[in-house]
């Protein structure tokens, strides 16, 4: 069985995408394959075992994101590869 989704108006199998684990500023601090987890509060229990941790980091503004592999080029891997404005900014 294949799980698909819609994303941007494109119909992709699940396991083609990626949950991406984004931090306020919007730097991507981590990343599964989409079929790990089928809603972004699965995926959340992917990063964070405990309740309350990702209760905390909700209210403090991260959130996971599914992305296509496209997406996840162009916003996932400069992050995860330390290579972001996000990194440059907080080492300045």
């Amino acid at each position: 069985m294949k799980l698909m989704v819609e994303l941007d108006g494109q119909i992709l199998p699940l396991a083609q995408c990626f949950w991406i684990h984004v931090a306020p500023n919007g730097c991507v601090c981590g990343s599964s394959h989409g079929d790990q987890a089928l809603t972004a509060d699965d995926a959340h229990k992917v990063f964070r075992a405990r309740q309350r941790d990702r209760d905390r980091e909700i209210r403090d503004g991260w959130a996971m994101r599914l992305v296509t592999r496209e997406q996840w080029d162009q916003q996932a891997k400069p992050c995860l590869m330390g290579e972001c404005e996000h990194r440059k900014e907080v080492a300045a």
